[in-house]
C-alpha cells in the first residue's frame, strides 16, 4: 500500500523536497491507485513547511 511518496529535489516554493499523502473521500489514507484527494507539502531539509496544496488524485 502507497499512501506516501517523498521526492527529493527542488520544489516550486524553494523547497528541498516534497511529500505527497493520500487519502479516499472519509480523509483516510489510501492506496495511492485508490486514492481521491491529495496533500502536497514542500519542505526545506530541515523539515521546515514552506508550502502546502490539497488536490485531487488521479486514482478511483
Amino acid at each position: 500500500m502507497v499512501s506516501y511518496e517523498k521526492h527529493i529535489g527542488p520544489t516550486p516554493n524553494g523547497g528541498d523536497y516534497s511529500e505527497i499523502y493520500y487519502f479516499d473521500d472519509a480523509g483516510k489514507p489510501a492506496d495511492k491507485e485508490q486514492a481521491t484527494r491529495c496533500v502536497i507539502r514542500e519542505c526545506l531539509n530541515d523539515g521546515t513547511l514552506v508550502g502546502e496544496i490539497n488536490g485531487l488524485a488521479g486514482g478511483a
